[in-house]
């Protein structure tokens, strides 16, 4: 089932977040990803994003590419939600995601 992520990332900058969406999607999207969006806030930056699933999630947020992306900055995302997600409108038009 599709998974919906909310998060903030204390202290990020716009440069830093930049660097690390760039090295993350280097060679196209991350496996299982559908949709990720980012923006500055105070104090740092929100993202959120839809995975195809929880384990497509982990395994990202695990991978090596993950760590090599992010080894430079100093803080981690903060979780604020999560949420199932049965449809999704990635500029195509609506689909199921599950």
């Amino acid at each position: 089932m599709a998974l919906a992520m909310l998060a903030e990332i204390p202290d990020l900058t716009q440069e830093e977040y930049e660097k690390v969406v760039s090295r993350v999607n280097q060679n196209g999207s991350p496996a299982g990803a559908l949709f990720h969006a980012g923006g500055p806030i105070e104090g740092g930056y929100r993202i959120v994003e839809v995975w195809q699933s929880r384990e497509a999630v982990d395994a990202f947020y695990g991978s090596e590419i993950y760590r090599e992306a992010t080894a430079t900055t100093t803080t981690q995302p903060k979780i604020l939600m999560t949420w199932t997600v049965n449809g999704l409108d990635n500029g195509e038009g609506w689909h199921r995601t599950s």
